[in-house]
């Protein structure tokens, strides 16, 4: 039997309904239980040897329960007809001493009921947990081969990763949901060295993951792109500094993604606009008032949140309150219109249901508003066409640092690579640009965003949220972007 089914089969789906059963005997006006069972695999060459070479599994399950407007949530690695007796007996204690020191007169309000039932599962052709390892290492180890090809390149690295979980939901309300998701992703490195300075390329770094299987690896192309990103970190070690001040700027498609996860995804996250993220991920300016009324961006921004998107790792049937994928517009021709909500956030602000955008890290952990896929909607035209309307500008590509305020008003992007336009050609390579902006200012300056045709999604394996922290994987869709008037400063030398 593969790996991946063996740990499914750890989750036993009777024991769980037994503790919804348990739970609504003890007295729990409502109750949903969660499964989880996860297998990761991650292969990594460096320097011509091997890094790392890793398998990981872990499952468990938690018990989430409402009595009144208090809430209860246990969990544990076992699951036995005794952990199931205990798991029910801590959450509903929990739940009932909540209850008691809840505002008197609060009531309980967890929005639209979930009720569905089925299954999910990702488009896989083939297994990536079936794949040999010899074949993963050959085509690792070429690829790495072929970065070190440039002189100098003097640290280089090729990597790959694997990740399988299958997810049980059920809850009080009726819903009973399996999700089988698969999701693969890989990437390089290369660090070049010029007398005192050294400058780093990567190909992955802006999201080179997706939810499918080895396919997805394989249409990489690692070992070739390897010889692009060699050639462009030994030129990049050795080029000029930015011009600094301020142009007009083309920005690729996969920085453009992550300034829609940072300056977008995040501020529209409720639960940070409600106050309960303040303490370590902060807020948000995008306050319930200004929904519908604030000018987020130009006319040419459009951003959504869809859970529906083939492929992408913000995909799923359900998320992990149970509420059915959906698409959720954000922003519209530039006007700021919605958020990534879940059950109780939506009802707090009076939303009709959740967006379908509560979802935990790990068994252990209760779900939290998360991105889903998040994406800038495309204009028009190509990327070549806005390079064609530039004069003398920048084109910037690839996040190779970031960092904003709590509210995400303000940020800071350096990008890895920058080139010259002149004339609507690109030209010279440059190093170290960065720029500094407030985000509807920099949404505000958007002029175009360039059409379906070049409109790519990124993965993200890392968006960290949460006390204690939780890890989501997350996709954000875009295409390259023209704005105007945007300060270029220089980093380092």
């Amino acid at each position: 039997m593969a790996e991946k089914e063996a740990i499914e089969r750890k989750l036993d789906e009777e024991l769980m309904l037994a503790a919804l059963e348990q739970a609504r005997q003890a007295g729990a006006d409502y109750a949903e239980v969660r499964g989880l069972a996860e297998l990761q695999s991650e292969v990594r060459v460096k320097n011509g040897e091997i890094n790392k070479m890793m398998s990981r599994e872990d499952n468990g399950w938690g018990l989430n329960v409402r009595i009144g407007a208090g809430w209860g949530f246990a969990s544990s690695a076992e699951l036995t007809g005794k952990s199931v007796k205990e798991i029910t007996a801590q959450a509903i204690q929990l739940a009932a001493a909540s209850a008691r020191v809840q505002p008197r007169g609060q009531a309980a309000n967890y929005g639209t009921p979930s009720t569905a039932s089925g299954e999910y599962r990702s488009p896989v052709q083939i297994d990536p947990f079936r794949v040999p390892p010899r074949e993963q290492l050959e085509m690792l180890f070429s690829a790495e081969a072929n970065l070190r090809r440039f002189d100098r390149v003097k640290v280089s690295e090729s990597h790959l990763q694997a990740f399988h979980s299958f997810k049980f939901f059920a809850n009080t309300e009726g819903a009973r949901q399996r999700q089988f998701i698969t999701e693969t992703g890989g990437g390089l490195s290369a660090i070049a060295v010029e007398g005192p300075y050294s400058y780093q390329r990567t190909y992955g770094r802006g999201g080179n993951y997706g939810q499918a299987g080895y396919e997805y690896i394989l249409q990489l192309q690692l070992e070739d792109e390897a010889l692009r990103v060699g050639q462009e970190a030994h030129d990049l070690v050795a080029a000029d500094p930015v011009p600094a001040g301020p142009t007009t700027v083309v920005i690729g498609s996969n920085l453009a993604a992550l300034l829609v996860h940072e300056s977008c995804g995040h501020p529209t996250e409720l639960d940070r606009v409600l106050g309960s993220e303040n303490a370590f991920a902060g807020g948000s300016f995008l306050e319930p008032q200004m929904r519908g009324q604030f000018r987020y961006g130009s006319p040419a921004v459009n951003l959504t949140a869809d859970a529906t998107i083939a492929g992408a790792l913000g995909t799923f049937g359900w998320d992990d309150e149970g509420t059915p994928a959906r698409r959720t517009p954000l922003v519209e021709n530039g006007i700021f219109v919605g958020y990534l909500s879940s059950r109780d956030t939506a009802s707090a602000i009076g939303l009709s249901a959740s967006g379908g955008a509560a979802r935990a890290s790990s068994w252990s952990r209760t779900p939290i508003v998360r991105m889903t896929n998040v994406s800038l909607e495309p204009g028009e035209g190509s990327l070549e066409s806005l390079i064609s309307e530039v004069e003398d500008g920048l084109y910037l590509e690839t996040p190779s640092s970031w960092s904003l305020d709590d509210k995400r008003m303000n940020f800071h992007f350096s990008a890895e690579i920058c080139r010259e336009i002149k004339g609507g050609q690109l030209g010279r390579l440059y190093k170290g640009a960065s720029f500094m902006e407030r985000t509807p200012i920099f949404w505000g300056n958007v002029k175009k965003v360039a059409g379906p045709e070049e409109w790519k999604v990124w993965g993200f394996l890392s968006c960290a949220k949460g006390e204690p922290l939780q890890s989501a994987h997350v996709a954000h869709g875009a295409s390259p972007v023209l704005v105007n008037n945007l300060t270029v400063q220089r980093e380092g030398k």
